[in-house]
């Protein structure tokens, strides 16, 4: 049975603001890491597809939410989400870090959490099987706003260097023109570079969290972060 999936090419930025939120509790755990962690789902979702292993396509639709149509049976399943979490855990368990273990582990099944929130019903319990969501991307505005203003309030949390701006400003003009600009057509007519372009993106937005991460390691301004020294914490 599949589990067909509609996004616009799955560039969504409200995981991020579940990885800033995380990032003022938890601050030793580097921001980079945790944007990977509550993007990771989609992620392998794009190697996926382009693997073949998984499938992708556009389709014309006036709801922005509603262009892609995604079979995902592995990497959005709450099953798979589960197994991908529970793998998570225990590498940074195994690491000796029992703390990030539970927080990372959670991050990656907080992506599936909110994909049940904006979804219709084509989310899959058991790789396939029994779809569930809620359809909160039958309000494209509303969605596009709760979003940003997630994104932006998670943001605030945070202290400020020169490469949370660009963080910001990147991820939300990536979002917004992937929602209100027309997809050129050489995009709707080649998966794989679509496919390639939102993970190159996404990959992006934690490279320069990773840049964001090592600015306040030299210069000690995050709460993460004392004596010029970075904390990683094991417990």
């Amino acid at each position: 049975m599949k589990l067909t999936i509609k996004k616009t090419s799955i560039m969504f930025i409200g995981h991020y603001g579940i990885a800033y939120i995380v990032k003022k509790k938890a601050s030793a755990i580097p921001l980079w890491l945790l944007f990977t962690s509550v993007q990771l789902l989609d992620i392998i979702a794009f190697t996926l597809i382009l693997l073949g292993i998984e499938k992708a396509s556009y389709v014309p639709n006036d709801n922005p939410f509603f262009r892609n149509l995604l079979d995902l049976p592995y990497s959005h399943s709450l099953s798979g989400a589960l197994i991908i979490s529970a793998i998570v855990f225990i590498i940074f368990r195994v690491m000796g870090k029992k703390t990030w273990a539970w927080i990372l582990g959670l991050c990656v099944l907080s992506h599936w959490v909110i994909d049940l929130i904006v979804h219709t019903p084509d989310l899959s319990i058991f790789f396939g099987s029994s779809k569930v969501g809620l359809g909160l991307w039958h309000y494209p505005i509303l969605t596009y706003i709760i979003e940003i203003a997630f994104v932006f309030t998670g943001w605030l949390l945070l202290k400020k260097n020169i490469y949370s701006y660009v963080l910001l400003i990147v991820m939300v003009g990536a979002f917004t023109g992937m929602v209100f600009a027309e997809e050129p057509l050489i995009f709707r007519e080649h998966f794989a570079l679509r496919t390639s372009i939102v993970l190159i993106a996404n990959l992006l937005f934690v490279f320069i969290a990773y840049l964001w991460d090592r600015k306040n390691k030299k210069y000690g301004t995050d709460s993460g972060y004392r004596d010029n020294r970075y904390i990683y914490k094991t417990e």
